[in-house]
């Protein structure tokens, strides 16, 4: 697939359903689920445009006849289509520039990972483990934490009457393995650091891991005291960059959370259907394409039915069309105007192959519906396409001495000359 239309399509399907969270599963209460549509939505529109499943398949019977021919001939273009340029053109630039862009993110990921992680070693080293309530107790003056799959709380909080619920709170970052979905949303987020929609759904991210904590916490007191407690721990923020703890800043919406009892099972199962249903179309082509099938043999009720289906349109004709020219002037034309031109992604990735055109040739030697039946992609396929396009009249295929029209398939090797 070409790479920008696989970073739009990527993009665009964030978009439908990152919008679709922000207007109407934010401020609901099914937490477990709005934590997996969420990293879903980032997987998802990395994954999908990826898979291409051919929605309309149609199958083509053609006789190897047609083609025998001009396989053997095009050998005549193979060492004269490679010599492309080497400078970049304005493709090129954005996908290094997206591709220098996504490296540079995962790098700024990973030294803030490397920094807070030596921080946090220097704290734990100096620590008390408890393993009745497996936590660290530490002197220095910082609020509850949970980096990874550990736990710190500073010493002044050992005598508090309100530690447990704390430690509930911490609790539930360490067993809901929170530190990976903020991991994989750092990396996946890279991939789309342009996306208008990439920060605020990252804070929604963070902010449902602490709804998902302060609904485990609160269970273990009344309601108003876990209130109080969450205001009075705000007051002291500095922290780790990666980790969770109990006083992260979006007091406000978690407040709300706790005094919400929003929870509607209709827009859980819209969602969850929405997120299918786009995700299916983002995966699919919808153009239809056509299978060619070689056969050495075509009996008549073969040719009988294709004539039928293809309206008057003959695979197998008497005499077939041909070049005014002949078939060796018509590739040493091709040759011609494709010399230079073999496309700087294929050459890039070292692509090489041959690219089956199929066409029809009209009752005036004209060609119509001209299409790669296999191709080989990156800029190969639409080039030959192009090229072919260009191309003078033939003389028309006849059958039963009436000219009529006929569909032919001709091949073209790309090679790149070492």
């Amino acid at each position: 697939m070409d790479s920008i239309i696989y970073i739009l399509k990527a993009h665009l399907l964030f978009i439908i359903l990152g919008s679709f969270f922000h207007f109407f599963l934010r401020k609901e209460k099914n937490f477990h689920f709005n934590r997996f549509y969420l990293l879903g939505a980032y997987f998802i529109s990395i994954i999908a445009p990826f898979l291409e499943f051919n929605f309309f398949n149609t199958v083509i019977i053609i006789d190897t006849s047609i083609v025998e021919n001009s396989i053997n001939d095009s050998k005549i273009i193979q060492e004269s289509v490679g010599n492309a340029g080497t400078s970049l053109n304005l493709y090129q630039i954005l996908k290094y520039v997206y591709l220098t862009l996504c490296i540079g993110s995962v790098s700024i990921f990973i030294i803030r990972f490397i920094k807070s992680y030596s921080q946090f070693n220097l704290v734990i080293r100096n620590s008390k483990f408890d393993y009745r309530s497996k936590v660290y107790w530490v002197e220095n003056d910082i609020p509850a934490l949970t980096f990874i799959t550990k736990t710190l709380l500073p010493l002044k909080l050992q005598n508090n009457q309100e530690k447990d619920i704390i430690i509930k709170h911490e609790e539930s970052h360490r067993k809901g393995l929170h530190f990976i979905d903020i991991f994989c949303i750092e990396l996946c987020s890279s991939i789309l650091i342009l996306n208008p929609l990439n920060r605020l759904i990252k804070r929604y991210v963070v902010e449902n891991h602490e709804y998902i904590a302060d609904h485990y916490a609160s269970k273990a007191t009344e309601k108003n005291n876990y209130v109080n407690l969450l205001i009075r721990e705000t007051v002291n923020n500095n922290s780790f960059k990666l980790a969770s703890f109990f006083a992260k800043p979006s007091i406000l919406n978690r407040l709300d959370m706790l005094k919400n009892n929003n929870t509607s099972s209709n827009k859980t199962i819209v969602a969850a259907l929405l997120f299918f249903i786009t995700s299916f179309i983002f995966s699919c082509n919808f153009n239809q394409n056509e299978e060619i099938v070689l056969a050495k043999d075509i009996n008549t009720a073969t040719v009988e039915e294709a004539i039928q289906i293809t309206d008057k349109i003959f695979n197998v004709v008497e005499k077939q069309a041909e070049p005014k020219n002949g078939i060796q002037e018509f590739y040493n034309q091709l040759s011609e105007e494709m010399e230079g031109l073999y496309p700087e992604e294929a050459i890039e990735n070292k692509i090489e192959g041959v690219v089956y055109l199929q066409f029809i040739i009209e009752k005036d030697g004209s060609f119509s519906n001209i299409q790669a039946v296999k191709g080989i992609g990156y800029g190969c396929d639409e080039l030959a396409i192009e090229v072919l396009k260009k191309q003078g009249k033939w003389n028309p295929g006849k059958q039963n001495g009436n000219i009529v029209r006929s569909r032919r398939v001709i091949p073209i090797r790309f090679q790149i000359n070492s």
